[in-house]
């Protein structure tokens, strides 16, 4: 079908009944605006549109289709024409897509939209499931957090070169040792006094050494912080 040859054929029609865009608008139900846009070959009205225009005209559904008037045998063959369009299936049309732009253009477009697929799946579970991060660097717990914006009750837990540390805000050292890491647990002290804590995202679950509650550190920076720790204590 020729959009532009039928919004001319639409606007010669409405020319001959001597009417006004707005006037063939409130006919059908539509706004002048959509009227222009049909007249100017812009946007193409749907089936059910035609029909009704069609009978404010006195046309036929085929004429409009065809965007001229038609008689005796350009009427049947028009009418063969539209019906064997509206009969072609997706292959034949895939078809004749292939013929015009090309195999090369169909495989670009099935990639890039698979790759933008892929793209999108892969940012959609970053965001629900975030990666485990390294346990090199350093974690702080504060209690109350983000109410409490304090320094009481904060601790540090910082990693560094197979060490790991675990001082107060104030510069106290609770605890400290080696530590390895399998997977998303890394297994800190040695002997009977080891356990393992556990990497979830940008967090590590671990119990307070100055009471054995079950706390939360958060991820903090990717480089080990020391507050006043003595020289003997660091590798």
């Amino acid at each position: 079908m020729d959009q532009v040859k039928i919004g001319a054929f639409i606007a010669r029609l409405r020319r001959e009944k001597n009417w006004t865009q707005e006037e063939l608008g409130e006919r059908v139900g539509v706004t002048n605006k959509t009227v222009s846009r049909w007249e100017n070959g812009n946007y193409m009205p749907g089936v059910e549109m035609l029909t009704l225009l069609g009978r404010e005209f006195g046309v036929s559904l085929n004429e409009l289709v065809e965007g001229r008037r038609l008689e005796g045998e350009d009427f049947r063959e028009a009418a063969e024409q539209n019906l064997a369009a509206a009969l072609e299936g997706p292959r034949e049309r895939l078809r004749r897509w292939l013929e015009r732009y090309g195999v090369f253009a169909a495989v670009t477009f099935v990639l890039c939209v698979m790759l933008a697929t892929v793209v999108v799946m892969g940012l959609q579970y970053e965001r629900e499931h975030p990666r485990d991060v390294s346990p090199a660097g350093t974690f702080m717990y504060r209690p109350g957090w983000p109410d409490n914006l304090n320094t009481k009750g904060v601790l540090y837990l910082s990693f560094y070169y197979g060490k790991y540390y675990i001082f107060t805000a104030s510069g106290e050292y609770l605890e400290w040792g080696s530590y390895t890491q399998n997977g998303d647990a890394v297994r800190v002290g040695e002997g009977e006094t080891a356990r393992w804590l556990i990497i979830k995202g940008r967090q590590i679950r671990d119990e307070d050494p100055r009471n054995g509650e079950l706390i939360t550190y958060e991820y903090l920076k990717d480089v080990p912080i020391f507050i006043g720790i003595p020289p003997d204590r660091i590798l």
